[in-house]
């Protein structure tokens, strides 16, 4: 399931939205990425897919206090203490967190697959089946591609024939509502940007405002406004994130010796997680074994402290898997071969929360897990602090630092420096996260090539990052008096106008356009085959998780 709450309707149309009392309050001052879906991947291979896809966005935060001196990792075998009950035990169904998805009370797992079953039910539809209505199609065969529209932004708003509603304020809008409609997710052209006023229910909209020192005949740079608000009658972010907490300490393979004495090697701690996985969730855990070559999984040490895990997966795409879906066969055995990209999430005293790479085909992702509690690692991998728990936190601050880059005809071209600041606040009934892109991306070039390709783009990412304070982007949730939990995000940055960087994107677009409705379809195929695999091992669970109920050593705890 994806529960980023980002919705596209179309390649070009850009869509996105993308009841607890605090237990403790920190105020964290080291770490900081943009909320962005932890991707349904290689987190569910030790986990429930539903529950880690939370993960990334909500467990990036540094411990409070000063960092302690990481313990000595030691390959001699000693006893577990009692604190090892921090991790699930090894006959918990994966599914368990689930039950946090409902608020406390009787017969909590129960009623937790009763709004699962609404979600998955909705996600199905909002993410595999959109529909756009033939006037909302109109509008979007008139827009460019959504990878160029940040581009071409100032041009497009004085583009003839595109319906714009005016604001009295210069700012030129377009209006979209969304609905279920029997298996699909139906988008329409609105004359208006109203909030949703039921369940399932979205409203989104795309505004272009020019620069104070634009004229009629001359925009040079405009505001770009993407937002959009949906209600659901399942569960908010909060929830979300205390799932999450719970799935850490499903993360681990048999906490026994022989100890790893180094990260990386594929022992029997791997196996026993794989077992795990394939026992519990066969259907997903198939598609895995047909689409990924796991060289690692997860990597067990014991310390003074006791067990530690290191979630260190180093994966490989069975290009051949993908032949099913031709398009993106086609790509990714021609293009991702010469990509590579990584993010880190890091502290002050530069130890990582986080960190996920893409390099020529391999997959890495890398946290760290102490007690069923996520913890910061030093450049060693070894333990760097106290461990966080997500479902107590209230307030934080974070931050990450990203890159890519393409290697063509032995030069390589990219960025570096994406970073983004993010302020985390949860209260009772809400949850915030408010990002801002706090520095100016870094062009990846050769010299010679460098220059030029600053000329061309450097005036572009400055004002993304800088004007108007940079680009922004606010996610939140609500719970509302009437029970519905109302999702809203708005995303805002400055654009300036590059007639060289719009030629290009006009260039990209005639290629990509060629194959971009197909490969979109394929996504969106390959991604319900993972999905379906996922419900089928979910509707075999249910049993487990109803017997969550009688079991009171599994119930989640109450809220204090």
């Amino acid at each position: 399931m994806d529960s980023s709450f980002h919705f596209y309707v179309s390649n070009r149309f850009p869509c996105c939205v993308t009841g607890y009392h605090r237990k403790v309050s920190h105020t964290i001052r080291r770490s900081r990425p943009p909320f962005r879906a932890f991707r349904l991947t290689f987190a569910v291979a030790a986990a429930t897919a539903v529950i880690l896809i939370t993960i990334r966005p909500i467990a990036t935060f540094a411990a409070p206090g000063a960092t302690a001196a990481p313990p000595r990792i030691s390959t001699a075998a000693k006893p577990q203490r009692a604190h090892t009950a921090g991790f699930a035990p090894d006959n918990r169904t994966l599914f368990a967190p689930i039950a946090y998805l409902a608020p406390p009370g009787p017969a909590r797992a129960s009623r937790a697959i009763t709004i699962l079953n609404r979600q998955l039910d909705f996600q199905r539809k909002i993410s595999f089946h959109p529909k756009l209505a033939p006037a909302l199609q109109d509008v979007v065969d008139l827009l460019p591609p959504r990878q160029s529209t940040m581009i071409r932004a100032a041009a497009l708003y004085s583009k003839p024939g595109v319906p714009w509603r005016a604001e009295p304020d210069g700012t030129h809008q377009i209006c979209v509502t969304g609905r279920p409609s029997d298996g699909d997710y139906l988008y329409r052209l609105a004359p208006e940007s109203r909030s949703p006023e039921e369940p399932a229910r979205f409203s989104g909209v795309f505004g272009l405002k020019p620069a104070a020192d634009s004229t009629p005949t001359s925009i040079s740079s405009v505001t770009g406004t993407l937002g959009g608000e949906l209600m659901l009658d399942t569960y908010g972010i909060g929830a979300l994130v205390d799932a999450s907490a719970d799935a850490l300490r499903e993360v681990h393979g048999d906490l026994r010796p022989p100890w790893d004495s180094s990260p990386g090697a594929f022992n029997h701690h791997d196996r026993a997680a794989l077992e795990k996985f394939h026992r519990q969730m066969p259907h997903l855990a198939a598609k895995f074994d047909h689409y990924l070559k796991f060289n690692n999984l997860l990597d067990e040490f014991n310390s003074t402290a006791g067990p530690v895990v290191l979630f260190n997966v180093d994966a490989e795409v069975r290009q051949d898997a993908l032949k099913k879906y031709p398009l993106l066969y086609d790509f990714y055995r021609k293009v991702v071969p010469a990509v590579t990209a990584k993010s880190a999430i890091v502290d002050s005293h530069g130890n990582f929360w986080m960190r996920e790479a893409f390099d020529h085909g391999h997959i890495h992702f890398t946290m760290m897990i102490r007690d069923g509690l996520l913890t910061p690692f030093n450049a060693a991998m070894q333990p760097a602090g106290e461990g966080l728990a997500l479902n107590e936190l209230a307030r934080g601050s974070y931050r990450t630092l990203a890159s890519a880059q393409v290697t063509s005809l032995a030069m390589n071209f990219g960025l570096a420096n994406l970073g983004f600041a993010t302020d985390y606040r949860r209260d009772s009934g809400s949850v915030t996260f408010a990002t801002r892109m706090d520095a100016v991306p870094q062009l990846i070039a050769p010299p010679g090539v460098h220059e030029v390709m600053d000329l061309i783009a450097g005036d572009f990412l400055r004002g993304l990052a800088t004007g108007n304070g940079g680009m922004k982007v606010k996610l939140s949730s609500r719970l509302l008096p009437n029970g519905i939990y109302d999702f809203s995000s708005v995303t805002t940055a400055q654009l300036n106008y590059s007639p060289t960087l719009e030629l290009l994107a006009r260039i990209g677009d005639a290629i990509a356009n060629k194959h971009n409705d197909q490969v979109r379809a394929e996504e969106r195929a390959f991604g319900e085959e993972l999905f379906d695999a996922f419900v089928a091992d979910y509707n075999d669970a249910r049993p487990a998780i109803v017997a969550l109920d009688l079991d009171k050593d599994s119930q989640p705890e109450k809220s204090k």
